[in-house]
């Protein structure tokens, strides 16, 4: 196996492999040559069998329109067309043969040598049917010749009378030969071709790829590796030199970045500090860059939610990928992740499958679950605006050593940091769009003001008629249009506080939809729920869960069509212990355009709408640990779907 990865046993095996193809090329072109010369030749031979047959029956005919009167002639007849008859029977009787053995003499080809034919089975029985009529009709022709006519001499009269009359079906089989004789050529020819094309485009590919393979193999990791040099001759000691394959140039390169690889580490991690990022893109770095500091096999980010009795698996990354999953919540009272919290420092557990027993250490025994057997809880809280933790584990028990322990303990800082900054990036993102928003909402807010001092100074405590109650009606609409606005704005500033409680989802829909009835029947609408007959409860807050249905309600009976129902249904996914709450109506389908950016705050496609509703639906959704998307269609509608997790 070491002889295979050295280079030049890769090199001296591409050029072996590509002289093999062309030579196969070469041997397939002198089979097609070999294939076109034998047609030849038996191209040859039957124009000699077809000329033959055609003579053998000009003679026949001609004899028959002009039949000699009187003895003197027919002698002379006997003597001409009778030797001429002969002869041409006689080579009919050779070329025949001849097919019928694949076989022929240097006579026929004409080359020196004899020839032997490889005929396909279509051909071989051409030649018998023309070898079966050949008999019958030359034992015509031999028996009207018969000389027992009383004076020895030939009947050339009956002859070339049987001739003329029945040569017809032996010059048809003989065109039949002709044909099977192309076709099988053709056939041959053709697929000799379709493999020399399929051979040469072969070797032009493998070729390019054994100068692609040199390129990529040889000339660019030294190209790398003779750059990497002059990077550290100019002070940058923690450039990595990528290492391609395992041959003589990888050894070299592997050597160096053996040297820098810690350092690179660190820097990098001091650089995303300075650049920041979302949480995902943080997660993800300590995924795959800390895998060259400590045995990593998995990492996850929890923090502490709003209620502060759980915390929430923000992200995982298992092997440098992430995780798809939802994101899940795990008590946090009298658990090892709150002491952890509480002393600030990095807690150890070698071997949790031998050491945790408590029932109640959910999120440990969820890490057993999943494999991991060594785990270390770096506490996140200076400098971060919500407490969490960072977990390393590994599939192998007793695998982090001191050495880790006190890395981690070095580098804390740093990290903290670096996930701090992460969600206080996010926090001013918020604040700043809100900012943004208010610039825009300052002539939102001027308007109704406007009508409202106009209606105050013009009508206060008086009678309004006509155009005046008119007036005082749009004034009272834009004061309710600016209190709904300015109460969205504040929704979505002011931090989120969940009172959690056992809630029954299918109660909760019923009774909303008794109380709220009016929202269907503005367009003669009505609600459909559609639900198992278990119970159905979360953990949830029920202001906010009314919160969420409300808009959810609001928006498919705006987007439905007049007389249509909308569809509620509750499914229980027992894989994920989740409650599916789907909303579905029939009205004209979201843009796909849009589709991505209906959560993005003060984004709206209707007329009068702050953009807010859904942006507040998703956050209160994620504080619940759940999740919400939204599709649309033509045919299905527009479905809304969440997933709420299930109380245990």
């Amino acid at each position: 196996m070491k002889l295979l990865k050295m280079l030049k046993t890769q090199i001296a095996a591409a050029l072996v492999l590509i002289m093999l193809l062309f030579g196969t090329i070469f041997a397939l072109s002198m089979m097609a040559l070999n294939e076109q010369q034998s047609y030849n030749i038996l191209l040859n031979i039957y124009s000699r069998l077809e000329q033959t047959a055609q003579n053998l029956v000009s003679l026949g005919m001609n004899y028959a329109m002009n039949i000699p009167q009187d003895s003197s002639i027919y002698e002379r007849d006997v003597k001409l067309y009778y030797r001429a008859m002969h002869d041409q029977i006689e080579m009919l009787d050779t070329i025949t043969n001849s097919f019928m053995t694949a076989e022929f003499p240097p006579a026929l080809t004409e080359i020196g040598d004899s020839f032997r034919a490889d005929l396909t089975p279509a051909t071989e029985q051409a030649v018998t049917t023309v070898e079966e009529l050949w008999k019958d009709f030359r034992g015509g022709i031999v028996n009207a010749l018969d000389t027992d006519n009383g004076n020895d001499m030939p009947r050339l009269n009956e002859a070339a009378s049987y001739i003329a009359r029945y040569n017809a079906p032996f010059l048809a089989s003989i065109n039949i030969l002709h044909t099977r004789i192309q076709q099988q050529t053709e056939q041959r020819l053709t697929q000799v071709y379709q493999l020399y094309i399929s051979l040469l485009f072969a070797a032009v590919i493998i070729t390019f790829g054994v100068f692609a393979w040199f390129f990529l193999v040889v000339l660019k990791p030294l190209r790398h590796a003779v750059n990497g040099f002059q990077r550290v001759t100019q002070g940058d000691f923690g450039y990595q030199v990528p290492i391609a394959g395992d041959n003589e140039l990888a050894l070299m390169t592997r050597s160096f970045n053996l040297l820098s690889l810690r350092l690179h580490t660190l820097f990098r991690l001091i650089d995303q500090i300075q650049q920041g990022s979302d949480l995902n893109e943080t997660l993800g770095f300590v995924a795959k860059e800390f895998s060259a500091l400590l045995p990593l096999d998995w990492v996850g980010a929890l923090f502490v939610a709003g209620d502060n009795n759980t915390m929430v698996l923000e992200g995982s990354y298992r092997n440098g990928q992430p995780e798809i999953t939802q994101r899940s919540r795990y008590p946090l009272r009298n658990t090892l992740l709150l002491k952890a919290l509480e002393s600030g420092e990095p807690l150890h557990i070698p071997d949790m499958s031998s050491t945790i027993t408590n029932p109640d250490y959910q999120f440990l025994n969820h890490l057993i679950s999943e494999g991991i057997k060594d785990a270390i809880f770096l506490p996140i809280t200076d400098a971060s605006p919500i407490p969490g933790i960072l977990a390393f584990g590994t599939c192998k028990a007793d695998t982090y050593t001191q050495e880790h322990l006190e890395l981690l303990t070095n580098i804390a800082g740093l990290i903290t940091h670096s996930f701090g900054r992460t969600f206080k990036l996010a926090e001013h993102s918020r604040l700043a769009a809100i900012g943004s928003f208010a610039s825009g909402i300052a002539h939102e807010i001027r308007s109704p003001l406007s009508t409202i001092s106009m209606a105050l100074d013009y009508f206060q405590d008086a009678e309004l008629p006509g155009s005046a109650n008119k007036r005082a009606l749009l004034a009272q609409k834009e004061t309710a249009r600016m209190a709904r606005l300015l109460e969205e704005i504040l929704l979505y500033a002011k931090p989120l506080q969940l009172r959690l409680e056992l809630v029954d989802i299918k109660q909760l829909l019923a009774e909303l939809f008794e109380a709220h009835r009016d929202i269907a029947l503005e367009k003669q609408q009505q609600f459909e729920l559609i639900a198992p007959e278990n119970d159905l409860k979360i953990l949830g807050d029920p202001d906010r869960l009314i919160q969420i249905f409300l808009n959810l309600a609001n928006n498919a009976c705006e987007a439905g069509a007049l007389n249509e129902s909308i569809h509620w249904r509750l499914e229980k996914d027992e894989i994920t212990s989740s409650l599916i709450i789907s909303v579905t109506n029939q009205g004209s389908p979201i843009q796909e355009e849009h589709l991505s950016q209906l959560f993005n705050p003060f984004f709206t496609t209707k007329t009068h709408g702050t953009g807010l509703g859904l942006s507040i639906v998703k956050r209160i959704v994620e504080a619940h640990g759940g999740e919400i998307a939204i599709t649309s269609s033509e045919q299905q509608g527009t479905t809304v779907r969440l997933l709420m997790p299930l109380a245990s």
